[in-house]
């Protein structure tokens, strides 16, 4: 089942994804939710960005 969720993000990340989804001929919400899912499954890399986060 899908969840539609509205995310801000900067204007500059937007680009650079809209890019990346033009060039390898993906819909945006198919490139993003494969980036998120590598992104949750390394976990060590989410600590690592916690951590820096909180800071």
């Amino acid at each position: 089942m899908s969840k539609r969720v509205v995310v801000e993000i900067r204007a500059d990340l937007h680009r650079e994804l809209r890019k990346l989804a033009v060039l390898n001929d993906l819909k945006l919400h198919v490139l993003t939710n494969a980036m998120l899912e590598d992104f949750l499954a390394d976990e060590g890399y989410r600590k690592d960005l916690i951590k820096r986060l909180k800071t």
